[in-house]
């Protein structure tokens, strides 16, 4: 199975996974109507955990089960999709911190400043790191600001930690 997905969407708009070549052509010429670059990669199964990075400081990590096929825009942003949230993620604690430091590392090697969200899949024993996410939601659904709650981080807070970085980085 591939993923495929446009390049210039996020919140897995028009996200399909393909479990055969017959699929693949049929999502493709799909998405190629309405997207003109689409990047396809290996699918890969296990469990969809997500970290926060604040101010090069991973705050923790969430563990997300959706209810849908995968994490897919709904799943991600309507309540009725009953995607389940893990606070913490169910990992061995030795595993748990080293997906903090798989994702403290991602955020510095890409000099990112402030607030990033790592995406990542752990399967067989192994963290496979999906994306980076430099802009991640602020809404009341959104992971980082229920990571950061979890660790008693109130949304103002966050938000004042964002900007007085935003400040210090100019």
């Amino acid at each position: 199975p591939v993923v495929i997905k446009p390049v210039n969407e996020g919140s897995s708009l028009g996200v399909k996974i393909s479990k055969n070549l017959k699929e693949l052509v049929k999502f493709t010429k799909l998405l190629l109507k309405k997207y003109d670059h689409l990047m396809i990669e290996p699918f890969i199964g296990g469990q969809e955990i997500q970290v926060a990075v604040i101010n090069n400081n991973p705050i923790g990590a969430i563990e997300l089960i959706p209810k849908r096929s995968f994490y897919d825009y709904k799943a991600k942003y309507t309540k009725s999709a009953k995607t389940e949230h893990l606070m913490p993620a169910r990992l061995s604690k030795k595993k748990y911190f080293e997906v903090l430091k798989i994702a403290r590392r991602a955020h510095k090697a890409l000099n990112c400043r402030g607030v990033t969200r790592s995406d990542f899949k752990y399967f067989k024993n192994k963290f496979y790191l999906l994306e980076i996410n430099t802009q991640p939601g602020m809404t009341k659904l959104s992971l980082v600001p229920e990571i950061a709650a979890f660790k008693k981080i109130s949304f103002i807070k966050l938000i004042e930690l964002l900007l007085k970085n935003a400040i210090k980085s100019k």
